[in-house]
């Protein structure tokens, strides 16, 4: 038997990675202070020490594609950086899709509120390389696009930095200048009952991903995630830098007459739980269904409420723990689809308790919104969601996502204990105030700095030789 006694940095590694499981022989010991200091990261600490003689002026944010946690994180981040970097000139280049999302609330309409730049991102290839042949365009679409996509690589090489959120089915491009991306997961690359992607598309979107790390600087944000870089690309030399997201929904809490106000609009009454996700094989909504099931012999009156993009049209009875029944009135299971930052948050505010059942994530979205709002929660035990508990110190009933059983308990035990559930959201609202959307923006502005400061050195040493 052996004892290992690792730094604070390493052995948060080795605990998301399965360290334990590969070395069963040898016990990790993870020094007391790792559980002190939420997300410690030492190479940062190091940086804020260091002068910066080199700062980043000006960034581009590209989002040609998103979900809908995606975009959001994407507007804090930038809304984040406003905040700490003022100085900052941000140009925003976002997709048709983007663009379109959400009539209601777009991406493009609540950066440009901020006072950042939005443009319109040309298109480019498709990552299903579909044949020209086969889907012909005419001459004339090809010349303005491609006269687009080169004002667009310009646009970018006018930027210190070009940071690309969500790198997914776009090709990165050659600029000159430091690329950042965000790999927000890897789900392409299980198989969690359904296929998450078309699977002929797996070896493509490696491909481009590969393409990336071989090109650009990796951030992710949690070491999960890191640890689903190296088994996905095994033999890449790039350890991505690690900053954690905060909340996705806007800052502070919404006062109760106008949650009233939001829950009426929206039809919402009485006690309910809310499940803020979309319907991908990966949410895991059947399992949390039928622990639904169980949760409402208990109480007949608490209703389940879905929201997210693409939940349109659920509106049924819980009879049996397999499937729901569609009713015409009176449902105890209701979806209202993709909804605004507002009325999420007065959905999260009017909620007993917010349930995440997931299998498969890089982050907890709505987990985060509730602990900031100090509402309940309960959720899968997967290594990402559980990093939260470990590092922020939030609270959590946690279930094994693939047991209905679990999953009601783990709701019950809320609904049954309401002082406890109340403190323990309080706990976690205390928590998420030590960790904001300015922590994290100051973190990508140092990454930004360091990046640019090893180019400025990287010159220095090049002249130097030459002459």
């Amino acid at each position: 038997m052996h004892v290992l006694w690792q730094d604070e940095t390493v052995s948060i590694i080795a605990a998301g990675c399965g360290f334990r499981n590969a070395f069963p022989e040898v016990i990790v010991i993870m020094p007391i202070h790792v559980m002190q200091r939420p997300y410690a990261n030492q190479a940062f600490a190091r940086n804020r020490a260091k002068k910066q003689d080199c700062v980043t002026k000006s960034l581009a944010v590209v989002l040609q594609d998103s979900s809908t946690g995606g975009w959001r994180y994407t507007c804090r981040l930038i809304e984040g950086l406003r905040s700490v970097r003022p100085d900052f000139k941000i140009t925003a280049y976002l997709g048709r899709g983007v663009l379109s999302i959400d009539r209601t609330e777009s991406p493009g309409g609540v950066l440009a509120a901020m006072g950042v730049t939005v443009k319109r991102m040309p298109p480019t290839r498709n990552l299903d390389r579909r044949s020209t042949g086969r889907f012909a365009v005419s001459l004339f679409r090809k010349v303005v696009g491609a006269f687009a996509y080169r004002r667009w690589i310009q646009g970018l090489k006018e930027h210190d930095i070009s940071l690309f959120a969500w790198p997914f089915g776009v090709a990165c491009p050659q600029t000159g200048k430091p690329i950042v991306f965000v790999p927000h997961d890897f789900n392409y690359t299980h198989f969690v009952g359904s296929f998450v992607d078309r699977p002929q598309n797996l070896s493509l979107m490696k491909e481009q991903h590969q393409h990336w790390i071989d090109n650009a600087h990796a951030v992710v944000s949690s070491e999960f995630i890191r640890c689903e870089f190296a088994r996905a690309f095994p033999d890449s030399n790039q350890v991505p830098h690690v900053i954690p997201l905060s909340h996705l929904g806007t800052a502070g809490e919404m006062k109760q007459d106008a949650v009233h106000s939001h829950l009426e609009e929206m039809q919402i009454h009485g006690d309910y739980i809310l499940c803020l996700n979309n319907l991908s094989a990966h949410k895991n909504l059947g399992q949390v269904l039928s622990g639904f099931h169980y949760v409402k012999q208990k109480f007949p009156k608490t209703r389940l409420i879905i929201a997210g993009h693409g939940t349109e049209g659920i509106q049924a009875n819980s009879n049996v723990p397999w499937y729901v029944d569609h009713v015409d009135k009176d449902a105890q299971i209701l979806s209202l689809g993709l909804r605004t930052d507002a009325e999420v948050k007065a959905l999260i505010q009017g909620a007993k308790l917010v349930i995440n059942g997931s299998v498969y994530e890089a982050g907890n979205g709505s987990g985060l919104d509730a602990w900031a709002l100090g509402i309940p929660v309960a959720m899968s035990d997967i290594p990402a969601f559980t990093e939260h508990i470990r590092r922020l110190g939030v609270r959590a009933e946690t279930f094994n996502p693939r047991c209905c059983y679990e999953i009601a308990n783990a709701m019950l035990r809320i609904l049954e204990n309401p002082v406890l559930a109340s403190f323990n959201a309080t706990c976690s609202k205390e928590a998420m105030e030590k960790y904001t959307w300015l922590e994290v923006a100051e973190r990508y502005s140092q990454f930004f700095d360091s990046l640019m400061s090893n180019i400025k050195e990287l010159r220095m040493d090049t002249h130097s030789k030459v002459a």
